[in-house]
């Protein structure tokens, strides 16, 4: 009798939220099957949204420095006149056994949420009303996609992409996601030691990726695996932790394996590089540390309002729609939610995101691969943070004794306490260079990691591209229309604009009395980002494979979702 009621209540949402939409029937036969309440409502009533967003995007512009005042209130009328402390709505959460964040409540550039807004936030992630049901029925087209308007390019919540051939479907596309794609950051992470114990005769790169001892909901297989590949980047070989099997290329198998590998690499990127490291560590801790701990007018804080930008908006929506049990990121994966928590909880214990990038130890063979340009990944990574660092460095040193001042102090111990008990801990301050690094890492990470982690959309807009789960013993190397939608749901949310930072920012940078320097400083800034993003584009122009996302012309100025 349930299952009864709750197919009506899905062709009911078929019929109702979609009916008027003008969709094939195609499409709603695979939603009456694949389908569930939560899914259908989401894909009928957010996609228009998306794209109208993307349609009048956020604009420096709207960057302004009276706008700027949250957390503190003004005691004069002068710009450097004294800021008065006041209190801050703040929300904490426990998100796993070590792993604990504290959420800003406002946002200086977004209003606070409507309490109708709260509660339909609360309501898609009600059992009773939305209760999570797994089904597992496929396509083999992006028609489903585009006709709810969640693929790529015009008129579609996805932003077309600006890669080529990058289907992910030959050997040598799938290698393209290591070393000149998201699981780059997996590759420079490997431990040097890897291809010594983990079959150094398939090659000297490994991604491993153990998730297998994580239990999964019925009906889907385990995750879990370990990718190698040969000094000529190519993939050599795939272990299967599950099956306890390695194959390699042209074997039985193969593109299943494949298939493995891709689920495994987009969900875990997800999750620990993308929404644990980059939103709700480093861009969640630098909004609120520079927002409590610093008053407006303060140099250090007059740098991060950019970086911080709607950061805490964005992220309270990444943390309502990823995080929690129920949530879309939980229902479009296989886990049960305590393997969910065990997950944010290693990706916390394993965070290096505040390591300097520069600093970071790499396998020598990639290195030898980045001088020779084809790791991009590190060698413009690299080349960026030192323009960053330059710019911050330039920064302090205008701003003075101001910038090294017991409230910029205190900033820094805020980000320090935030870093202790993960892999890396920032040091104890001793000077201004740690600051300039702490600063350029938070500036790094917003920008230019986020770009590449946090590009998801080709990705997404095809059934066989990746996935967030596998149906145990389906033999398809595509994910199901299921959680295919509530992927690309979320891909769409990442891809809501923030201003772009290569832009003059004209209405805060020296304007509203702050100090002329801001201006040099900046204009400085922008002049250099132009020229390395002429230099990546013409080292792109000479690649056998591109290499697009360190282009600081794309970077935004914050975090999107």
């Amino acid at each position: 009798m349930g299952d009864c009621i709750y197919n009506l209540r899905v062709k009911a949402s078929v019929r109702g939220w979609l009916g008027k939409k003008g969709i094939s029937s195609n499409t709603k036969n695979l939603l009456i099957k694949g389908g569930d309440p939560l899914t259908i409502t989401s894909v009928a009533t957010q996609p228009d949204s998306f794209i109208k967003l993307n349609e009048n995007p956020s604009s420096n512009e709207g960057v302004r420095t009276q706008d700027v005042d949250l957390g503190w209130k003004k005691t004069g009328r002068n710009y450097d006149d004294p800021w008065r402390k006041t209190d801050v709505k703040e929300s904490e959460y426990q998100i796993s056994p070590n792993f604990s964040t504290i959420i800003l409540g406002e946002d200086d550039f977004f209003t606070k949420y409507t309490c109708i807004e709260s509660f339909v936030g609360k309501a898609v992630r009600n059992r009773i009303l939305y209760p999570m049901k797994d089904t597992a029925v496929y396509t083999d087209t992006d028609e489903i996609l585009r006709d709810l308007k969640l693929g790529a390019g015009e008129g579609q919540a996805i932003p077309a992409s600006y890669n080529s051939d990058f289907g992910m479907l030959t050997d040598e596309s799938f290698s393209r996601i290591f070393f000149y794609g998201m699981g780059a950051t997996l590759l420079a992470a490997q431990d040097n030691s890897a291809s010594n114990t983990l079959r150094a005769d398939l090659g000297p790169f490994v991604v491993d990726i153990p998730l297998h001892e994580l239990t999964v909901r019925p009906g889907f297989r385990r995750y879990g695996c370990r990718i190698h590949f040969s000094s000529d980047q190519k993939v050599s070989a795939i272990h299967d932790y599950e099956l306890k099997k390695t194959v390699r290329p042209g074997e039985d198998g193969w593109d299943q394996a494949k298939w493995l590998a891709k689920v495994n690499t987009f969900l875990f990127v997800t999750v620990r590089e993308h929404l644990v490291w980059t939103h709700l560590i480093v861009s969640n801790a630098a909004t609120r540390e520079s927002t409590i701990r610093l008053p407006p007018n303060h140099p250090l804080r007059r740098l991060l309002t950019i970086f911080t930008y709607r950061s805490t908006e964005v992220n309270n929506s990444a943390f309502s729609a990823l995080v929690p049990d129920h949530s879309v990121l939980h229902r479009s994966t296989a886990f049960t939610y305590d393997s969910m928590k065990k997950v944010f909880d290693s990706a916390y214990l394993s965070s290096n995101i505040f390591e300097p990038f520069p600093d970071r130890e790499v396998n020598p063979d990639l290195v030898d691969l980045s001088d020779q340009g084809k790791f991009p990944f590190l060698s413009e990574g690299i080349a960026y943070y030192q323009v960053v660092e330059e710019f911050v460095r330039d920064w302090m040193s205008k701003a003075g004794d101001t910038g090294l001042d017991d409230q910029a102090k205190s900033f820094y111990e805020g980000m320090r306490e935030v870093s202790l008990g993960q892999k890396y801990e920032i040091p104890v301050f001793r000077g201004v260079d740690d600051m300039v690094k702490l600063v350029t890492q938070i500036i790094f990470t917003v920008t230019a990691y986020h770009e590449l982690v946090g590009n998801v959309g080709d990705y997404t807009i095809r059934p066989d591209r990746s996935g967030f789960r596998i149906a145990r013993g389906a033999e398809e190397t595509s994910v199901d229309v299921q959680s295919l939608l509530l992927t690309a749901l979320i891909a769409a949310s990442t891809s809501i604009r923030m201003p772009q930072l290569m832009a003059p920012y004209n209405n805060f940078f020296g304007a509203g009395g702050a100090p002329e320097w801001e201006r040099t400083a900046w204009n400085s800034f922008v002049v250099n980002l132009q020229a390395q993003s002429t230099a990546v584009q013409a080292a792109d122009s000479t690649r056998d494979v591109e290499f697009k996302y360190f282009d600081p012309a794309r970077f935004e100025c914050s975090v999107s979702v």
